[in-house]
């Protein structure tokens, strides 16, 4: 694949992008995925769902690249133009894919939905194109071999991927490094893998594993943040698949063995869905009180299909009136020390335990801002409290003066607590020890 040409051109589609709506996390993440093959990405190129634009980027890419990942704009709407384009740039007629129609199809049988009309279009692929499945959605995605501009040069490979960042994650894993290093001649079988860690900023992970894989010229670690959490990428490289995997195994086992308890889940999994499993495994119910979190605990909880197993009640006590009456807080309690108290938590804890009959009672109260604080109870005062058969605990964390991010954080310290007490691991202030109060230690 030697050449004069660049070798990585990236290119996203959407007005979206260009207009600030979303933050374009594709670009880094296909550039990190290219660096794993030694290719390195010389051009990131956004342009808007605009056909001459389009076109006009496309013609470029092919000319001066020899992979090309483009993502975005293979959608059902009319400004989904990414397919149609691509056809007329490299002269090929829109042909209907018969099998791939109907896997759409199944997918919305699947989910019990109809299929609108327009969604079809999403069947349909430049004359040629190898098509690439899309097992997570409805939009598959395709690859164009066009010739080289300069005869005795490979021709480029042009990888049309959809927009959504998990359908191109897995697609990119699954259907394009494959195809990218079969072109290297190399033979080699990439993979990787996903561990989503809380509780431990980015710098300190990279200091705790930095030397895991420095002598494996095969294996790379990456990271990359997803607040609240931080998460590690393994990847590797080797001459087959058993091979492959093998050594995933082996990293996996080396950084799980570093990093302890702060690994929460694998993969995309999120932190709700691996306390849904542990949950439903242990055959344990939990009811929710919530204060600074308004609800998003229980939201969380129920994003996971089957919550009704383990989550008996979700209760949003903001008022002080509404705790008394929902939790059976004591009024007296809320009088000496107020709504953001460890008393106040933990019989919030306790009430939504008793109320329910469930085997964990879950609190959290506190001050989301970014007004309502003091010199004693700051912006991003937490106290967190879980009552079950073994007592009730409680703690006190500070947090940040953003409300969108203390709102967030608590409730993944709340769902994390969940997690460590379905674990047996500890809980305690010191757990995360960023995130602990100057003004008062945890008690």
């Amino acid at each position: 694949m030697s050449s004069a040409r660049d070798p990585v051109w990236v290119v996203t589609i959407g007005d979206e992008l260009l207009r600030g709506e979303i933050v374009d996390s594709n670009k880094s993440h296909l550039s990190q995925r290219m660096l794993a093959l030694e290719l390195e990405s010389t051009r990131h190129v956004s342009v808007p769902d605009d056909p001459r634009a389009m076109e006009e980027v496309l013609r470029e890419a092919a000319a001066r690249a020899r992979v090309v990942l483009v993502s975005g704009g293979l959608g059902p709407t009319r400004d989904d133009l990414t397919t149609e384009i691509a056809a007329r740039t490299f002269g090929r007629k829109l042909v209907r894919d018969a099998e791939s129609l109907e896997q759409i199809r199944a997918f919305f049988r699947r989910f019990n939905r109809e299929m609108a009309e327009n969604n079809a279009k999403q069947a349909d692929f430049p004359e040629g194109a190898e098509i690439l499945p899309n097992p997570i959605g409805t939009a598959p995605g395709f690859m164009l071999d066009v010739p080289a501009p300069s005869t005795g040069e490979p021709s480029t490979q042009l990888f049309f991927m959809p927009g959504v960042p998990r359908e191109l994650y897995r697609m990119l894993d699954e259907q394009v490094v494959p195809r990218i290093s079969a072109r290297l001649g190399r033979g080699r079988v990439v993979r990787a893998r996903l561990l989503r860690t809380f509780g431990i900023g980015e710098s300190n992970l990279d200091r705790m594993l930095a030397d895991l894989a420095q002598a494996d010229a095969d294996a790379v670690l990456g990271f990359r943040t997803q607040f609240p959490d931080n998460l590690v990428r393994i990847l590797v490289r080797a001459a087959d698949e058993r091979a492959a995997e093998t050594r995933l195994d082996e990293l996996e086992r080396e950084v799980r063995a570093r990093l302890g308890d702060l690994v929460v889940a694998t993969g995309e999994q999120k932190l709700e869905e691996a306390v849904a499993a542990l949950l439903r495994e242990r055959k344990r119910t939990i009811a929710v009180a919530e204060s600074l979190t308004g609800g998003l605990v229980a939201s969380r909880l129920t994003d996971v299909p089957g919550s009704s197993a383990y989550l008996l009640e979700g209760v949003v006590a903001y008022a002080n009136d509404a705790k008394v009456r929902a939790l059976g807080v004591s009024p007296e309690s809320l009088k000496q020390h107020g709504a953001v108290s460890e008393p106040v938590a933990r019989q919030m804890a306790e009430g939504a335990r008793r109320n329910a009959g469930a085997d964990i009672g879950l609190a959290t109260t506190g001050i989301a801002g970014p007004e309502g604080g003091s010199a004693e109870k700051p912006v991003g005062t937490l106290w967190l409290a879980l009552a079950d058969g073994a007592g009730t605990i409680a703690h006190r964390y500070q947090l940040m003066t953003d409300r969108a991010r203390n709102k967030e954080l608590a409730s993944q310290l709340a769902l994390d607590w969940v997690r460590r007490r379905l674990l047996g691991l500890p809980i305690s202030a010191e757990t995360f020890p960023r995130l602990i109060s100057a003004k008062e230690p945890a008690k």
